[in-house]
């Protein structure tokens, strides 16, 4: 970890650099002479070049040295170990470096990490070869980098270490680093690797976001990889330090595999194991009351107390009474911070100081985004240090930030403007020039921007929901809101229009009226049924009296049972009068 100092621009346009001890000697080992030209396979010609040409370009801003590589066509599958040759143009100590690059690259290194070297940084070889080792080291590493003031990179062999101040790594400064980055690697390697084979009746897919597992995901980075199902099972892999993985494989055995119903509470390593020995008794026989009251098994381990229960409500009961029972033994372990803004949990998890704070063996935190709380494990030290920086974020967000919970949803509407079209909320933005947003399902509104902005976007909305009050109470006094019949814009159709004829004759026939008079005149329909029926009686007593001559016509009258007007027989007395008969 040499420090490197500022280049120089060569007479020729490429970058001369200095201070490269340890690069030259990787290429003396090679060649005690720095030749002009190297030979590689054609093969490798596709890694030294790189895609467009980003890995070679990365070499030569790396070593200053102008690599030229021959233009030509791809070589035959039986020319695959064909050399190449490859031209030098540079320094006796460019050429060098650009040896010790190219059979790097052409052995799988990265040419990040010799740009890296030359341009100031630290870089330490990992050899992990494991995508989750990998990954785990590299959320490690980024929990320091606050703390020491650089900036991590990690690459398929090595991690790259950058100083964010000017004037690069040296010193006792450089040795704390190394230190650090070699005990995540060492940490890496020993990662262990567990599988639980679950039933897909449980739903092992949620296990990302167990509740119960997020405490040992967030403090030790266990990694939980949930796979495909295969032959009616889903194989969860766990990698992670030892005993969190542990405890995360339990956890999933009991609730993806027995059923169960689990939680758990987190604590730094070993601190109820630690307690003097009649506290541990008396919590013991607490901890047995809690069993029986709540039917849970509780399970100790170094990281997590854990529950498990058949029964939801009991688990969760259980949990809260271990919550409220662990500061009461060891009121300087465990704290509960409460009534954080649930907008800013994540933030707050992802603080780099708040980071490298539970980076550290004697202080461990359990968020809970929903409850808005932070359970606070470790010394006291550590918990002040942790509420002081959280409050420090709360305090910065509750001075650009500010919301209202709504009282319905009418309210919500008001505030978007009409019809919810958003017209008066824009309105509301570009006077104020905060950002504004309401929801109508959460009914809330929030409001952020500068400390102006948000007393003058607070202000705004304060008044139209004044306003709003004052229109509900006018509206009271006048009555009530009228209400405004929606106008037909246009009339029905032909086909719909006979139909609904149809069912209001219907419907005045089953109540026992006429149909309408102007559907009768439509119809042709000289009167309706009752009429002629008590026609028909008083011609019946009138030709009991006299002679009848009676002729028997076709006419077209309203039938109530079908609902159509329809040709039916009729007796028509002929000795009636002229003027009955023609009608």
């Amino acid at each position: 970890w040499l420090k490197v100092t500022d280049h120089d621009r060569a007479s020729n346009g490429h970058v001369a650099l200095r201070g490269r001890k340890w690069l030259s000697a990787m290429a003396e080992e090679e060649n005690n002479d720095a030749p002009q030209s190297i030979e590689v396979p054609s093969s490798a010609l596709g890694q030294i070049i790189g895609r467009g040409g980003s890995v070679i370009k990365r070499l030569i801003q790396a070593t200053g040295c102008q690599i030229e590589v021959p233009k030509g066509k791809k070589p035959d599958d039986d020319e695959e170990d064909k050399l190449v040759t490859i031209q030098l143009v540079g320094s006796e100590q460019q050429r060098r470096l650009a040896v010790a690059a190219i059979r790097d690259v052409q052995d799988g290194g990265e040419a990040e990490d010799h740009a890296a070297r030359a341009e100031g940084a630290m870089v330490v070889a990992h050899k992990l070869e494991h995508r989750e080792r990998e990954s785990w080291a590299h959320w490690r590493l980024t929990a320091h980098e606050k703390v020491h003031g650089v900036r991590f990179e990690l690459g398929r062999r090595a991690v790259r270490v950058w100083a964010e101040k000017k004037g690069g790594l040296s010193g006792p400064a450089a040795e704390k680093v190394r230190g650090v980055v070699d005990s995540v690697i060492q940490q890496a390697r020993e990662l262990v690797e567990l599988e639980v084979e679950c039933q897909i009746n449980t739903d092992p897919e949620n296990a990302h976001f167990d509740a119960a597992l997020s405490p040992l995901v967030d403090q030790h980075g266990v990694l939980i990889h949930v796979p495909r199902p295969e032959d009616g099972a889903v194989k969860v892999r766990v990698v992670g330090p030892t005993e969190p993985a542990r405890d995360a494989a339990m956890l999933i055995e009991s609730k993806y595999v027995k059923g169960k119903t689990t939680a758990s509470v987190l604590q730094c390593t070993g601190q109820v194991q630690g307690m003097p020995e009649g506290m541990a008794n008396d919590f013991a026989n607490d901890i047995r009351e809690m069993e029986a009251e709540y039917q849970v098994k509780v399970k100790e381990s170094a990281n997590v107390i854990w529950l498990s229960g058949d029964n939801a409500e009991g688990v969760e009961n259980a949990r809260r009474a271990l919550v409220e029972m662990l500061p009461f033994y060891l009121p300087d372990c465990f704290f509960m911070l409460e009534d954080l803004p649930q907008t800013i949990v994540n933030d707050l998890k992802m603080d780099s100081t708040i980071r490298g704070l539970i980076a550290r063996p004697e202080c461990a935190i359990a968020w809970d985004r929903i409850q808005g709380t932070a359970w606070i494990c470790g010394s006291v030290k550590m918990r002040e240090a942790v509420k002081k920086r959280i409050s420090e974020i709360v305090g910065k967000y509750e001075a650009e930030h500010w919301e209202k919970e709504l009282e319905h949803y009418g309210v919500a509407m008001w505030l978007l403007g009409p019809q919810g079209s958003g017209q008066w909320l824009q309105r509301m933005q570009n006077e104020s020039g905060a950002k504004m947003k309401v929801c109508p399902n959460a009914l809330k509104v929030w409001v952020e921007g500068k400390p102006e902005q948000l007393e003058e976007g607070k202000k705004l909305v304060l008044g139209a929901l004044e306003q709003l009050e004052q229109k509900q109470k006018q509206d009271e006094e006048n009555g009530g809101r009228a209400v405004k019949s929606k106008e037909i814009l246009s009339e029905h159709p032909p086909h719909m229009r006979a139909i609904l004829e149809k069912l209001a004759m219907l419907e005045a026939m089953k109540r026992g009226g006429k149909p309408p008079p102007e559907l009768v005149r439509e119809r042709g329909i000289a009167r309706d049924r009752h009429e002629r029926d008590r026609s028909r009686s008083r011609e019946r007593a009138d030709v009991e009296q006299a002679p009848r001559n009676v002729e028997t016509q076709q006419v077209m009258e309203w039938n109530p049972a079908t609902g159509a007007i329809e040709a039916t027989s009729v007796d028509v007395d002929m000795t009636a009068s002229p003027g009955a008969a023609a009608s």
